[in-house]
């Protein structure tokens, strides 16, 4: 015999019209379509996503008004699968060790990366390349991890996952104090893009005290290296063999993890990596 649940007695389920059921349904196809023909490295086009539903171009307008909106919809969905990859990584070491957390998290990022190549450069790469200015306008989607949301109270998947790897930076500035460059070390353009009036995050500064830009910078300097490494093996820039041991990447998260404090902690947390790369592999 079946239990009832006393806790969802008298709950209400959120009641949605056939109509917002099937909207909904479209749209998760158009993802799963969306990627798969990135997987087969196919151009990923509203006609060609359109072809693969039996749809016509002008129906598929309907749930996507452009290949901006496409490509911003297929972002949100690969960046959500980034940060649960990442997360289901980061969990077992708890939230007492961020340490562990972050190397375990950037780890999964790159052996993520390594084995989605063509979803990695939509959402990393190719709107880099696009001109940040210009797809800013097209789009309306901040393109850097760190970049404001697009609106008051937004959630994309670029939030996420700056949100994801900034709480974890945060609880490793409280457990490792480290040092924090001052506001007068730190450069004046990257003060004015995190001040009041800029493009920044003036909020998150302040609410992280007095240390708050120089801890922004930190994370900023942290997701350059990262991403710089990761996207260097990802396009074959650097020698198979390197990136098969993960050597460079090793190293660079060396150097993140010594400015953040965590040098003495180091053999530990490598140990951590090579496990997470070994299960890979």
């Amino acid at each position: 015999m079946s239990q009832v649940d006393p806790g969802r007695v008298g709950q209400k389920r959120p009641v949605r019209s056939r109509r917002e059921r099937l909207r909904q349904s479209t749209l998760e196809e158009i993802v799963e379509v969306g990627r798969a023909l990135l997987r087969e490295g196919r151009e990923v086009t509203l006609r060609a996503v359109a072809t693969e539903m039996g749809f016509t171009a002008p129906a598929l307008y309907r749930y996507v008004g452009n290949v901006a909106a496409l490509n911003g919809l297929l972002s949100n969905n690969i960046f959500a699968e980034i940060v649960r990859e990442m997360a289901a990584t980061a969990e077992p070491y708890g939230d007492d060790d961020p340490a562990a957390q972050m190397v375990a998290a950037a780890t999964a990022f790159r052996c993520w990366a390594l084995d989605h190549i063509d979803e990695f450069q939509l959402v990393f790469h190719t709107n880099s390349l696009s001109g940040e200015h210009v797809a800013r306008s097209k789009a309306g989607k901040p393109l850097h991890p760190l970049a404001p949301p697009p609106q008051e109270g937004a959630a994309d998947g670029v939030q996420k996952f700056a949100d994801f790897f900034g709480r974890i930076f945060i609880g490793v500035s409280q457990q490792y104090p480290f040092p924090v460059p001052s506001r007068a070390e730190l450069d004046d353009d990257f003060v004015a893009v995190h001040s009041p009036g800029g493009s920044g995050k003036p909020d998150l500064a302040r609410l992280l005290g007095a240390d708050g830009l120089g801890l922004i910078w930190l994370f900023e300097l942290a997701w350059a290296q990262l991403y710089g490494i990761v996207t260097l093996e990802v396009f074959g820039h650097i020698r198979p063999q390197l990136v098969r041991s993960g050597a460079l990447f090793t190293a660079v998260m060396h150097e993140i993890g010594r400015r953040a404090g965590m040098a003495d902690d180091w053999d530990r947390l490598a140990a951590i990596s090579q496990e997470i790369l070994a299960r890979r592999a």
